[in-house]
């Protein structure tokens, strides 16, 4: 029994220095093990052939190969074949000439057997003979198709042969020691040799190489002993020493757990020097994008025990660095003012305090280059290329200077629509067209009538037309004629929609909200409608769309995904307005009921003038109809300088789609009003009024809302027109018509900034002869309608108490824009104007402010503060007032 061993040391990591190492520890440790096998010696004789092909060709295929195969087993010694040719001359392949070939070439064994063609197929069968016992072996085959398969045949051939004659070569048996901490049948994972499967040197050193890679160990050796079993390998390991310790020294601008979320290692883990490395690039990262770019990281390595390693990182921060300038090389069409604008990376602002204004961040300067990139393509400079930026620094600060190769600008030549006819007649889409508005050749605006032509397509039911653009550059005249190619390809029908994700919210729930049906045409517009109804019901966090072919060309199958979020809230909040004062508010809803997309909400407001219960169901679709209906019930208390105003009562309203997003709603309200605790002093149009009330009133609306967003709308409007009638055939003791019509429209503007404007005008007439009731009377002043004044419209002349009016108009006008970015806060400017007067519009006569504020969709809730400054103020009043409102979903 002999035994050799290859050894990886710790620094040994080159592929060259270990494998000259194996060469250098098989001759020098152990020539004994080398020399000690003695070679095996193997008679291969030709097979024979049976075939329609050349038998000729075949044979000498299959011996040249399983020839080449043996040989490089260096234990094996072939028979040379010219030898062989000698000695079969005459001779057939009976198993008489097999016998007698073992005792004329002194081999061990004799291989043989024959090669049979089936049609296409190939079948090798292999017979060996063993000389010293004096029998023939168990025959097996292989199989291949042609006789571009035998080299294949042979491969698989070598293995089996070298199994029966040679079962030192086989692999008996693998072990491992040393390894404490790491588990065997992990380390057998990464082997190439296994048990059973012949001996290979290089397969050997493949493994060494594996178990060392795993980075857990210092120190990998085999020892390789030769039984009458075949070889055992025993892989012994000397395992790393466990990070038990990783600390972080000298961090001040950065939290420690954010520096440790960073780190690419962990605690019990082995020393990995590359992963302390890239540990460091991470944390340099993080000290990158809050400015620090000049901070210094380096670690240290300590052991406390023979095994225990602490790592230690020692940072130093420095100064905080900002960007002073960026400039730009080779532009000549385009200042740098206006490039600097397109970029999200600028120069050190005066509230760089407070924003990321000055900050060098690598990631957003590689996105300013392509964004320039495609400003230039956009207008023309078709052979426009902005380089990568030069970065230099010194002690005052960072200097951006940014390469741009502008060349020569194209005008838009001829354009043209070719290939397939649509529906809508090629004129219209001619029409449409986004580059046909452009003086020069622009890119963006290619991109954007493929989109318009696919789309069009895709809305006549061709899923899966191709628009391909055309360009021709004309160097002469600095033109681009752009041709649009239009192939639609088949009609296609919505064929299979399926849900999935939606363990709580109901199939049908889900399907009323989708545009889309199965037999449909297939359009693209009702996709994305289905997409934006699914997002806006706010059941869910992800909703995702997959389109794909159905059974066959004319079908598809829509895949719906979507994600559930809890739909339960308990919200709670504070607030401050002119009109109310302070409150408190506290409710709890749910808004997807038994996944029925019902409603339920329970609200209770209480302040300091005021208080409002309020409990009400909503169903989006009665009697699974498109019937949106709420039912209420309520109490409330609000106290006046002269009178308390106490009501509760019972409404319900029922809305139904009319035409794309415009609604009807029908309402019907009983309420009971107490006007009570009035003071003598009071207006006589209050004292007239105390008492019990009744009214019964119907509502009727249409409401349109094509915004994008509800908190942050950026375009789109929101119109609504409502007349209430109370009394009359309805009864109740009061009667009256109110009218109010409301208007919201927003304007998107650059550097996302959004201008609205909002204007409500209302009238309320009497009927019968009854009084308006006070409670419905118009007032203006607050958060709402005019910021920074409260208690607006008539008063009576002789007590000066606030009786409301029976006309209002109020407008209002923004701009919001982004304060800081990353957190999502907006700020505002806004300028308010109305009034309420006792008859008519007095439009000389509306009261005026203006003011900024804060909108914040927080962690917390909507909150928005809010301060306004009275232009036209009056004996008495404040010149401004601040308000604020908050909520809070726990």
């Amino acid at each position: 029994m002999t035994s050799h061993r290859h050894k990886i040391a710790a620094t040994s990591i080159d592929c060259i220095i270990l494998i000259i190492g194996l060469i250098l520890g098989m001759i020098f440790l152990h020539p004994a093990a080398i020399s000690a096998a003695e070679p095996i010696k193997v008679t291969l004789l030709p097979f024979t052939v049976y075939s329609k092909s050349p038998a000729a060709f075949l044979q000498g295929t299959l011996y040249d190969n399983l020839a080449r195969e043996l040989n490089k087993e260096k234990n094996v010694q072939l028979t040379p074949k010219e030898k062989i040719m000698q000695l079969m001359a005459d001779r057939k392949g009976d198993d008489a000439t097999i016998v007698a070939m073992g005792k004329l070439t002194g081999a061990a064994y004799v291989v043989s057997g024959t090669l049979t063609e089936l049609g296409e197929r190939l079948n090798v069968d292999v017979k060996i003979y063993d000389v010293t016992a004096g029998k023939f072996l168990p025959p097996y085959s292989a199989q291949g198709k042609g006789p571009e398969s035998i080299s294949s045949i042979a491969a698989q051939l070598r293995g089996d042969i070298l199994i029966k004659i040679a079962a030192t070569q086989r692999i008996a048996r693998i072990s491992f020691q040393g390894n404490k901490k790491i588990e065997s049948s992990a380390l057998n994972q990464v082997l190439k040799s296994t048990q059973g499967s012949i001996y290979s040197e290089s397969a050997l050193a493949d493994d060494i190489r594996a178990i060392y890679k795993l980075g857990y160990f210092d120190d990998v050796i085999a020892d390789v002993t030769e039984t009458a079993d075949g070889r055992v390998i025993t892989f012994v390991v000397k395992e790393k020493g466990l990070i038990t310790d990783i600390q972080i020294k000298g961090n001040k601008k950065l939290d420690t757990k954010d520096i440790e979320a960073a780190l690419t290692f962990k605690t019990r883990q082995a020393l990995n020097r590359e992963k302390i490395t890239s540990s460091i690039e991470k944390i340099k990262t993080l000290y990158d994008n809050k400015g620090y770019y000049n901070a210094e990281i380096t670690y240290t390595v300590e052991k406390e025990k023979e095994k225990d390693i602490r790592v230690i990182f020692s940072i130093k921060e420095n100064d905080k660095t900002y960007i002073k300038k960026i400039s730009f090389e080779g532009n000549q069409s385009y200042r740098e003012k206006e490039l600097k604008g397109l970029m999200k990376t600028e120069e050190q602002g005066f509230f760089h305090y407070f924003t990321d204004s000055g900050l060098l961040k690598k990631d957003d300067l590689k996105q300013d280059v392509n964004k320039l990139n495609a400003f230039y393509l956009n207008n023309g400079f078709i052979n426009a290329h902005v380089g990568d930026p030069n970065i230099s620094f010194d002690k005052k600060g960072i200097y951006i200077k940014i390469p741009i190769t502008e060349g020569r600008r194209f005008k838009i030549g001829r354009v043209d629509i070719t290939g397939d006819s649509l529906k809508t007649p090629r004129s219209e889409l001619m029409g449409k067209l986004n580059i046909r508005k452009q003086d020069n050749f622009d890119r963006g605006a290619i991109i954007k009538d493929m989109d318009l032509l696919t789309q069009t397509c895709n809305d006549e039911g061709y899923a899966y037309a191709d628009v391909s653009p055309l360009t021709k550059v004309n160097d002469k005249d600095l033109t681009v004629d752009v041709i649009y190619q239009i192939k639609k390809g088949n009609t296609v029908y919505f064929n299979r929609i399926s849900l999935s994700g939606n363990t709580k919210t109901r199939d049908k729930v889900i399907r009323r909200n989708i545009l889309i049906a199965e037999g449909d045409l297939y359009s693209s517009t009702n996709l994305k409608g289905s997409y934006s109804n699914l997002m806006r019901m706010r059941y869910f966090e992800e909703v995702d769309f997959q389109s794909e072919k159905g059974p066959n060309d004319t079908l598809a199958d829509v895949n719906i995904r979507v994600k559930e979020k809890p739909t339960g809230m308990v919200s709670m909040g504070a607030g401050y307005s002119a009109l109310d004062k302070a409150m408190a508010m506290a409710s709890v809803s749910q808004e997807n009921l038994f996944g029925r997309g019902q409603i339920l909400n329970l609200k209770a407001n209480v302040g300091s003038v005021s208080t409002y219960y309020d409990l009400s169901f909503t169903e989006p679709w009665l009697f699974d109809m498109p019937i949106w209906s709420k039912f209420d019930l309520w109490n409330s208390t609000r106290s006046y300088d002269t009178y308390n105003l106490n009501t509760k009562g019972f409404g319900s309203v029922f809305g139904y789609p009319l035409w794309e997003r415009l609604m009807g709603y029908v309402s019907y309200t009983l309420a009971f009003t107490d006007v009570a605790d009035v003071l003598s002093t009071a207006s006589t149009y209050i004292q007239q009024q105390a008492g019990t009330s009744t009214t019964s009133s119907m509502g009727f609306t249409l409401s349109r809302d094509t915004t994008d967003d509800n908190f942050f709308p950026s375009t789109g409007s929101k119109n609504a027109a409502t007349i209430l009638q109370a009394g009359g055939l309805l009864g109740g003791t009061t009667s009256f018509t109110k009218y109010t019509f409301t208007s919201a429209w927003f304007f998107p503007l650059p550097l996302e900034t959004v201008f609205d404007i909002r204007g409500r005008i209302g009238y309320l007439q009497a009927n019968e002869g009854k009084p308006l009731p006070v409670y419905e009377m118009y007032y203006l002043g607050g958060i709402s309608t005019l910021r920074g004044l409260r208690d607006i419209g008539p008063r009576d002349p002789v007590t000066g108490d606030l009786i409301g009016g029976s006309t209002m108009l109020c407008f209002n006008a923004e701009l919001v824009f982004p304060l800081i970015k990353n957190a999502g806060m907006k700020g505002v400017a806004f300028f308010d104007t109305g009034n309420a007067w006792d008859g008519g519009y007095h439009l000389g006569d509306m009261r005026r402010t203006t003011g900024v504020g804060v909108r914040w969709y927080s962690p917390i809730g909507p909150l928005r503060i809010e301060w306004g400054y009275v232009l036209d103020r009056l004996p008495g009043e404040d010149p401004s007032r601040f308000e604020f409102t908050i909520g809070m979903n726990m």
